[in-house]
């Protein structure tokens, strides 16, 4: 072998040798890596449940993942929930009436008012256009009843007893006459205390607070919807409603929204409805499904059976037609229903009454009032109807 031939040879070895070199270095730093990559993961999971929720927020552009401010300050500004409202007599067994709030502005069209209570936009008494919100130096909102407006005027006053007196001439209710209120920017020019409706005296607890518009809309309601669904539901009258009425606040209790419908004495909440046969039907508890669970179920459903279905392909394809086949057999046993005892179907039967009835009493007001809202509608009227007679463009009611 020559010189060059010999040198060549070296060179090509020394090549081989350092690439074999590189790469197991190269191996071997990856692994390390890797190893301590997995390490801090390990560890950070480990660290976790130590640190505040909502403690870090990813970072874009310069721009933070952390809730903006004026979602923070509209946060602060809600107040925490209260349903509780002082409960009735515990020899009557009188459930307690729910106290919640409108419904956002939304609408969707209904039936209009019915013929037996007269337009909403020539029946009501004339009410002034309120001020804007105001706001302090600071620029928070001032609740409703901080807030400053005109005294009711003779006029108004006058104007308003007269629209009540031919609201109220032709219906049976018992009622209060009350003082003007003007409450910051609430009240009423003539507001009434409603105690019973009607020639049977269904009583109204605790009496309601209320304009005349709105008296005049219960009135028909319940003589005319209620008491005849009851009687085919139940055999059994309505003796009492459960129902919360005047409260100076803004929608849901927010300081950032628009006043509520309550704060005029336009608007009323009912909760239950108690029969002469001492039977009590909760909206909370005897609505029946939202549509909004029915939704989630039927989703459920038809989830399981994709599933169910492609099981059984999957067995077929494979050649287990004997577990398909089973497969097949259990879901048709499983369609097929245990017989219920006596009980368990006069139970069920109850429960579909009392969840008709409210169905009937719910769709019977979208005919009698311009706002309907229940639980269909949001997760805050879970547990009551909200009605009011507030005047909307073209007449349109909103019912949900």
């Amino acid at each position: 072998m020559s010189k060059q031939e010999e040198l060549l040879a070296r060179v090509s070895a020394f090549r081989s040798a350092l690439r074999s070199k590189v790469v197991h270095q190269a191996d071997e730093f990856a692994v390390r890596s890797s190893i301590f990559l997995t390490r801090v993961a390990f560890l950070g999971i480990l660290l976790l449940p130590l640190f505040e929720p909502n403690s870090f927020y990813i970072v874009r552009a310069g721009h933070s993942t952390s809730p903006p401010e004026a979602e923070l300050r509209a946060r602060s500004d809600v107040p925490p929930v209260a349903s509780a409202v002082p409960a009735g007599s515990a020899e009557t067994g009188t459930p307690p009436a729910d106290k919640s709030d409108d419904a956002p502005p939304p609408a969707r069209t209904a039936d209009s008012a019915g013929p037996n209570l007269p337009a909403s936009n020539n029946s009501g008494p004339t009410v002034p256009a309120l001020p804007p919100t105001q706001n302090d130096a600071s620029g928070k909102p001032v609740p409703p009843d901080k807030q400053t407006a005109p005294d009711w005027t003779s006029a108004e006053i006058a104007d308003a007893k007269q629209q009540c007196e031919k609201l109220l001439g032709k219906v049976t209710v018992e009622t209060e006459e009350l003082p003007p209120v003007r409450e910051g920017i609430c009240g009423a020019p003539a507001p009434r205390l409603l105690k019973s409706v009607g020639e049977s005296k269904i009583k109204i607890e605790p009496a309601a607070t209320l304009n005349c518009q709105m008296i005049a809309g219960l009135s028909s309601w319940i003589n005319d919807k209620l008491q005849p669904a009851a009687q085919k539901n139940f055999g059994s009258p309505v003796v009492r409603v459960i129902a919360e009425s005047y409260s100076c606040r803004n929608r849901y209790g927010l300081a950032r929204a628009p006043i509520s419908e309550h704060a005029l004495m336009n608007a009323i909440d009912v909760s239950a409805f108690v029969l002469a046969d001492g039977k009590i039907i909760r909206v909370s508890r005897n609505w029946g499904p939202t549509a909004d669970e029915l939704k989630r179920a039927q989703k459920a459903a038809d989830a399981a059976v994709a599933e169910k279905a492609k099981f059984q392909i999957a067995a077929s394809k494979l050649g287990a037609h004997d577990l398909a086949k089973k497969s097949v057999d259990k879901d048709k046993a499983d369609e097929k229903e245990k017989p219920k005892s006596p009980e368990a179907l006069k139970e069920e039967q109850e429960k579909q009454a009392m969840s008709l009835f409210l169905h009937q009493a719910h769709d019977g007001a979208c005919r009698m009032f311009d706002t309907v809202l229940g639980p269909d509608t949001n997760d805050a009227h879970h547990d009551h109807f909200h009605l009011d007679m507030k005047e909307r463009t073209r007449h349109l009611t909103l019912c949900e």
